[in-house]
């Protein structure tokens, strides 16, 4: 999965993206001050925000151009450059947040249940995971046949899915047309894949390695969850 093109158009590409939905559960489980690890933090958006509102926060991500814009972004933040699946060492958080369907990204039900228990070894007792993954229905319905373009005078871009080989999974085809300082525009082509499971299989691997499930919610093509480690 290649971000080169993508991450430094990320913020303009997702400026329609809510994240009051996540802001608000964040408010709602975990203290002013309290430690917070964003994982699959992308270009910091989130990070910034939090730590803005008065949280400890550490973003966490797999893409060195992310974290270049993140840094950027967000000076004062804590960045660290890793995979989601290897959070050993990282421990006494308050909150893992795991936003705008990042553990989507992951291939495999073995990645998901790594990527979960490492959250549970990373949080507290009676730390707080908050995450939110696509709906199988946005996967095989929403999803079909899905093709936007946006058009302006510095960027236009043209989003494609299709559906993926393994059951639940697609690939975004990103075509990018941006201009640089010179007025010329460049090409570049990207494909991300993702890949999401049935509600209940969640709900299983999360009993699994520990955690309670406090809530779950949202739509027919999004929903979070919020836990609590036992």
């Amino acid at each position: 999965m290649s971000y080169n093109s993508f991450a430094y158009y990320y913020d303009k590409m997702m400026a329609d993206v809510d994240y009051s939905w996540w802001i608000d559960v964040i408010k709602n489980n975990v203290k002013k001050g309290g430690r917070i690890l964003d994982v699959g933090c992308g270009t910091g958006t989130l990070s910034l925000v939090l730590t803005d509102m008065g949280y400890d926060v550490t973003g966490l991500d797999k893409s060195c151009d992310m974290l270049v814009v993140a840094s950027e972004k967000a000076p004062s933040v804590e960045f660290i450059h890793r995979d989601m699946c290897e959070l050993d060492g990282l421990i006494d958080y308050d909150l893992v947040l795991i936003a705008v369907d990042s553990l989507n990204y992951l291939k495999t039900e073995a990645e998901v249940r790594q990527t979960l228990a490492g959250a549970h070894s990373a949080l507290r007792v009676g730390g707080k995971l908050v995450f939110d993954v696509h709906t199988p229905h946005k996967m095989n319905e929403t999803f079909a046949d899905y093709l936007y373009v946006e058009n302006d005078d510095d960027l236009t871009y043209i989003w494609h899915v299709e559906l993926g080989n393994e059951p639940l999974s697609v690939v975004h085809e990103l075509t990018i047309f941006a201009r640089n300082e010179h007025g010329n525009y460049f090409r570049s082509v990207e494909h991300h894949y993702q890949r999401t499971f049935e509600m209940k299989q969640y709900q299983s691997w999360l009993a699994e390695v520990g955690f309670e499930i406090i809530e779950q919610f949202g739509d027919i093509d999004r929903q979070l969850f919020v836990c609590r480690k036992m």
